[in-house]
C-alpha cells in the first residue's frame, strides 16, 4: 500500500508555462494529506527558492528533500539531512572559476543563495526558471563552507574542469545549460532514504514524480515511479508510468480520481520488464486508487495486482 508521495516540482508540480501549482493540484493534495497519506517535495531547488517564487502557493507537505538530496526537512523545518560540500572540493571549483572569469555560477546553500556575476546566460537561465536572478556574490564565497550545491552554467563540452577539480562530487543536469554538482554520497535518492528512515517508510510503500536526469536515482529508489510531463529518455525508461499533455505537467483532470475502473484500465498497459516485472501506472489511475482504496482492492481481484 502506498503510504508517501515523493513529488520533484519544477516540470512535474509546477509547470514551466504556468509558474505556479494549480487550484486542482491544491486541492488533490490536500485530498491526500487528509486520507493519511504523506506527501513530500524532492527538488533540486533550495527553500528559499521556493519561498522566493510563491510558485507552491502556501501548499503545505509533510517533509521536504530540497537542493537534491542535500539538505531534508520535516514539515515543521527540523532537519534529518543537512550535508554542505567538502571545503577540498570547493577550493578546485574557485580555481575553475577564476581560470574561466566568463562562466557564472549559483551557489546554493542553506537559507541563501548567491551568483558568482550576472551575464547573458543567466538571465536565460532564470527566464526560463521564472525566478529573479540572486544577488552576485565575490568569488571567495565558494570558500565559506556553506555551499550545498554548486551549478556552473555550462554545457556538457564545458563542463570537464570542474567535475575534474570536484573528484569528491556527484553531477547531474536540469537543463543543457545547467549543471549540478553536489557531494559525492549526495543526490535526490539519498534525501528520500533519509526520509524513509525518518518516517518509517518501505520503498513498496513510496511512490515518486519526477520529469528530469535529476530524478532518475529517486525514481530507481521508489517502489512506483511516475514520470511526468515530457520526461528524458533516461527518466521516461526507468517509470512504471507516465503522464501530461504536451510540455509541462498535466493538468488537474490528469491526477484527480478517474471516473471508473473501465477508464483506468483503457489507461493500462503493460511494459517490458526492468529489474524483474513492472506494470505502467498513470497518475490519474494510481490518484483515483489511492483516493478510493476499496475499488482498488475490488479491481485488482479479477483483472492484475498493481504496484500500489
Amino acid at each position: 500500500m502506498i503510504k508517501a508521495l515523493f513529488f520533484d516540482v519544477d516540470g512535474t508540480l509546477v509547470s514551466y508555462r504556468t509558474k505556479f501549482l494549480s487550484d486542482g493540484l491544491l486541492a488533490d493534495l490536500a485530498a491526500l494529506r487528509e486520507r493519511g497519506i504523506k506527501t513530500f517535495l524532492s527538488t533540486g531547488r533550495a527553500l528559499q527558492d521556493l519561498e522566493r517564487t510563491g510558485m507552491l502557493r502556501g501548499a503545505r507537505f509533510d517533509g521536504y528533500v530540497t537542493i537534491n538530496g542535500q539538505f531534508c526537512c520535516d514539515g515543521d523545518g527540523v532537519p534529518f539531512r543537512d550535508r554542505p560540500i567538502d571545503l577540498e572540493d570547493m577550493r578546485g571549483a574557485y580555481q575553475v572559476m577564476r581560470a574561466n572569469p566568463g562562466i557564472s555560477a549559483l551557489l546554493e546553500g542553506n537559507g541563501e543563495s548567491w551568483l558568482t556575476q550576472i551575464n547573458g546566460r543567466v538571465r536565460e537561465l532564470y527566464e526560463f526558471l521564472h525566478t529573479e536572478p540572486y544577488p552576485a556574490c565575490p568569488l571567495e564565497e565558494l570558500l565559506s563552507g556553506r555551499v550545498y550545491q554548486f551549478v556552473p552554467f555550462v554545457t556538457p563540452e564545458e563542463e570537464r574542469p570542474f567535475l575534474d577539480a570536484m573528484p569528491n562530487c556527484i553531477h547531474t543536469r536540469w537543463h543543457p545549460m545547467g549543471l549540478d554538482i553536489m557531494p559525492g554520497d549526495g543526490g535526490k535518492d539519498v534525501g528520500v532514504q533519509a526520509a524513509m528512515a525518518r518516517y518509517g517508510l518501505a520503498r513498496d510503500e513510496i511512490m515518486a514524480f519526477g520529469d528530469g536526469e535529476n530524478d532518475m536515482p529517486m525514481l530507481r529508489l521508489a517502489g512506483t515511479a511516475v514520470a511526468m510531463g515530457n520526461p528524458g529518455e533516461g527518466a521516461g525508461g526507468l517509470c512504471d508510468g507516465g503522464g501530461g499533455r504536451g510540455r509541462g505537467v498535466p493538468g488537474p483532470a490528469a491526477l484527480r480520481p478517474a471516473p471508473s475502473g473501465v477508464n483506468f484500465w483503457k489507461r493500462y498497459v503493460k511494459t517490458r520488464q526492468r529489474r524483474g516485472p513492472r506494470k505502467r501506472i498513470f497518475p490519474s489511475a494510481a490518484w483515483f486508487f489511492l483516493l478510493e482504496p476499496e475499488i482498488f482492492r475490488n479491481f485488482c481481484k479479477f483483472k492484475v495486482a498493481l504496484p500500489i
